[in-house]
């Protein structure tokens, strides 16, 4: 299952970042680059990078879907054709925060979709809700990713480089098929182009080099949250294939400084546009490769939470109980609600850190949500017992069915973990 899960986000991943690099590319670098030249020529760009947009975004909605499917049978442990029949992935759509982001993603693509074609581009609010939507996409990933659960202050921190991060890939390695595309096309009309195709690479070079300077200063952000240590980067498999991606994002930023020193000034000439365009190919197919290093990574433990994903010695679950565990990098929780049935139940929590040591807290609240649609959640605060658990009696369960339950801990005056699962009910 987890080569699925790793395919279906790589795929996702590519899609994302094509769709809105080419929507950058076209606002930001073609369009004010090309101002003033034959309309026929740009007419002919348009309509092929338009294309291309819609592609790319109806395979991110597809391999979107593909994700939300396997991730939902490994929440439920079940196979993909039971939880399509059963009816939880609806469940994981509607109650989880991954299925509220995945949902608000597709909104995006659709509107993106829509908004692309515009013929004007003197509408300045076009401009902006397109970029904005297109942006919002791809930086929407990371509230789906390791830096989307971090808690507090540091999470914030983290959540903010992974923005960045995202939008600086998206900027500079979705941006390469377009050029690539705009570079076959001028290798026709180069007396056309000879002016215009200095200032795109122009353009194009200078957002590079900011992209990649982001990409640098927020990937050592991202490396100190998740692998920690040079000993982890070298001597656990999180941090080996960091090492990957690392080394290959330093060959694409050689090729692209060749294009910027050598190849970019000679663009006047006959015969560099097609060495700059072979050039952006290369860098478009590594730039793939480390797309899918980060879809294996968001699947890995990070190496500096010596995430082992071995869970505490739980003892045996009561007969008739509904039992989830729901881990994080940042803790764990045990949620067992007695009996697991409609009627009254009590509910108890324990919280883990990842070493499997008690996650101390200063007050748990629990949230349960009826699968019902429109069903308000239940809140309830938890008390603690001597052993360190944390209880909750009296819970009403009035339905059957797929419930979600969430757990909000306070751990300091800044730090909170909040954890979401599902947890089945029994008639």
């Amino acid at each position: 299952m987890t080569e699925f899960l790793i395919a279906a986000r790589a795929t996702h991943f590519a899609a994302t970042v094509l769709a809105t690099g080419l929507v950058f590319f076209r606002l930001l670098i073609a369009e004010p680059a090309m101002r003033g030249r034959s309309a026929a020529l740009i007419d002919a760009l348009q309509i092929g990078w338009t294309r291309t947009l819609w592609t790319a975004l109806v395979v991110s909605v597809l391999s979107g879907v593909a994700w939300l499917v396997i991730l939902t049978a490994d929440i439920y442990g079940q196979t993909i054709t039971d939880v399509v029949r059963q009816g939880e992935i609806f469940a994981v759509a509607v109650d989880t925060r991954f299925g509220h982001i995945s949902c608000a993603r597709l909104v995006l693509a659709v509107a993106i979709g829509a908004l692309m074609p515009r013929p004007s581009v003197s509408l300045i609010s076009w401009k902006i809700v397109l970029l904005v939507c297109a942006a919002s996409l791809l930086a929407s990933l990371a509230w789906v990713g390791h830096a989307g659960a971090a808690p507090g202050v540091n999470g914030d921190i983290h959540l903010i480089s992974d923005v960045l991060h995202l939008l600086a890939a998206g900027a500079w390695v979705g941006g390469l098929l377009p050029l690539a595309m705009l570079l076959a096309l001028a290798r026709g009309e180069e007396q056309a182009w000879q002016t215009v195709m200095p200032r795109v690479v122009g353009r194009f070079s200078v957002l590079g080099i900011v992209s990649v300077g982001a990409l640098l200063a927020t990937g050592i952000i991202n490396a100190l949250y998740l692998v920690g240590s040079f000993r982890n980067l070298f001597g656990t498999d999180y941090g080996r294939l960091v090492l990957v991606k690392i080394v290959l994002f330093v060959v694409m930023v050689g090729i692209a400084s060749v294009n910027k020193l050598h190849l970019t000034p000679r663009l006047a000439k006959a015969g560099a546009a097609p060495a700059l365009r072979r050039n952006s190919l290369i860098e478009l197919a590594i730039g793939a490769l480390i797309l899918l290093a980060v879809a294996a990574l968001g699947t890995m433990p990070p190496a500096a939470h010596n995430h082992a994903h071995a869970h505490a010695e739980y003892g045996p679950v009561a007969t008739g109980a509904a039992f989830v565990h729901i881990h994080s990098e940042n803790g764990m929780a045990d949620v067992t609600l007695a009996p697991g049935q409609v009627g009254t139940a009590r509910a108890t929590i324990r919280l883990w850190h990842e070493d499997l040591t008690e996650l101390p807290a200063k007050a748990v609240t629990l949230i349960l949500k009826a699968p019902a649609p429109g069903s308000n959640p239940l809140t309830r605060k938890a008390r603690q017992n001597a052993d360190g658990s944390w209880e909750v009696e009296g819970i009403p369960l009035g339905v059957s069915g797929n419930w979600t339950v969430n757990i909000e801990a306070l751990l300091s005056p800044s730090g909170r973990l909040d954890l979401d699962g599902p947890i089945v009910i029994e008639p």
